[in-house]
């Protein structure tokens, strides 16, 4: 494979790195590097083009995994998951069937007054309450 090829991929390689958040196509895109200087000394050698590929990618593989960073949790700001573990009242029974209203110790987007139903059976005005779920506007939560 000619030298031009293994440096046209590498640069793609290098652009989708810049346009996605890992490292992933970083580790690409040296071994296509690496491999255009093996394909520019020994133009015959397709074997060891991609054997050297192969070794800058599994080093890559071997990075994310000791590191684990593919393993590691994503944030919930800015998700519905974000609600889940807030406390409040309720303000108006509610159950599993029917909506009522609570108020969050903490307001979510401005407001702190929410619908909401039950996980499971009723919960008497007053109950403390925790969000488990939420369905659109609508909190799923259960007694603390």
């Amino acid at each position: 494979m000619s030298y031009y090829i293994w440096l046209i991929l590498s640069v793609l390689a290098f652009v989708i790195e810049m346009n996605i958040p890992t490292f992933f196509a970083l580790f690409a895109g040296i071994g296509f590097l690496f491999s255009a200087l093996v394909a520019y000394f020994m133009p015959e050698s397709i074997f060891w083009q991609l054997i050297v590929a192969s070794i800058f990618m599994f080093i890559g593989v071997i990075i994310f995994k000791r590191n684990k960073m593919a393993d590691s949790p994503t944030s919930n700001v800015g998700t519905h998951n974000e609600f889940v573990g807030k406390f409040g009242v309720i303000t108006a029974s509610i159950s599993d069937t029917s909506e009522g209203e609570v108020e969050l110790v903490e307001p979510i987007l401005g407001t702190r007054s929410w619908p909401a139903i039950s996980l499971s059976g009723e919960i008497e005005m007053g109950s403390e309450i925790k969000i488990v779920e939420l369905h659109g506007n609508t909190i799923v939560v259960e007694k603390k």
